[in-house]
């Protein structure tokens, strides 16, 4: 039997990022069944007093990491609370750059005029190497919570879905007045898919490297500030396996959006193996 390479990574990509987001929102739903109630379980051991989670063993039986107790934090609440948090910035910094974006981008194509070009021209500024000053402007000055990096990442990404929106909207020139929120939806989905990873990966490195969240105790596991970024105490304080577990967990899903947003695109020839 003869498959077509290009139809078998899109089903596989599209396959792994549905059933990550299943389990996101499952975790929201009905998150007594996973394991993790709240994204502070995932910190309850305490700063500078000794006490550190255990690093997994198969000595002890991996059944021990499916739960979180007062002195350590299990493998998989690690990693649903990892997902809980970076899908949640994800998904709101996404929806907010491209509402704004798009609408932007619709007044800027429609009006037109001298008004259309101060648009482009803004909007190249910011959409080049200062984007990200800009957002790291808004980290700084907004509170260090999931908010600032939403409001950090909605503002450094929503000039792209403005250009975008501006040549969708030309392209479209004639048939403005057919416009549906399904068209738009169809002409965005592309984007939208590469955005989930692309996003992902942003939220990853202001977390997980920890130049934002200066308290160990906010939120997310990712952050080893308390360590001061000495990599050799963080590998012997045995808490290693909390945040490359997680890491490798999201980077997974990072890898796949992008597979699948390059198939879509054209990617892989229709080989068959």
């Amino acid at each position: 039997m003869r498959i077509n390479l290009r139809r078998a990574l899109i089903f596989i990509s599209s396959l792994v990022i549905f059933l990550y987001l299943l389990v996101f929102v499952l975790d929201i739903v009905y998150p007594e069944y996973l394991g993790v109630h709240n994204l502070s379980t995932l910190l309850s051991f305490r700063y500078g007093n000794g006490i550190a989670p255990h690093s997994p063993s198969l000595s002890s039986g991996w059944e021990l990491y499916l739960g979180t107790t007062y002195d350590s934090i299990m493998l998989l609440p690690a990693l649903l609370g990892s997902l809980k948090f970076d899908f949640t910035v994800m998904l709101a910094s996404l929806l907010i750059s491209s509402v704004a974006g798009i609408a932007i981008g619709f007044t800027a194509a429609k009006i037109g005029g001298g008004y259309r070009k101060a648009i482009i021209y803004i909007t190249k500024i910011f959409s080049s190497a200062p984007y990200i000053l800009v957002m790291l402007l808004v980290l700084y000055v907004a509170r260090p919570m999931e908010i600032g990096i939403i409001i950090a990442i909605s503002t450094g990404w929503s000039p792209f879905y403005i250009l975008r929106s501006i040549k969708f909207f030309d392209d479209n020139t004639g048939n403005r007045q057919q416009y549906s929120y399904k068209k738009i939806l169809a002409g965005f989905a592309p984007y939208f898919i590469t955005d989930l990873g692309a996003i992902t990966g942003v939220v990853t490195i202001i977390t997980y490297f920890g130049f934002y969240f200066h308290n160990p105790f906010i939120v997310d596991i990712g952050n080893i500030m308390y360590l001061n970024g000495n990599i050799s105490t963080f590998i012997q304080s045995g808490v290693w396996w909390v945040i490359i577990f997680p890491l490798a967990f999201i980077t997974v899903f990072i890898g796949f959006a992008a597979l699948l947003s390059y198939e879509l695109n054209g990617g892989t020839d229709d080989a068959t193996i």
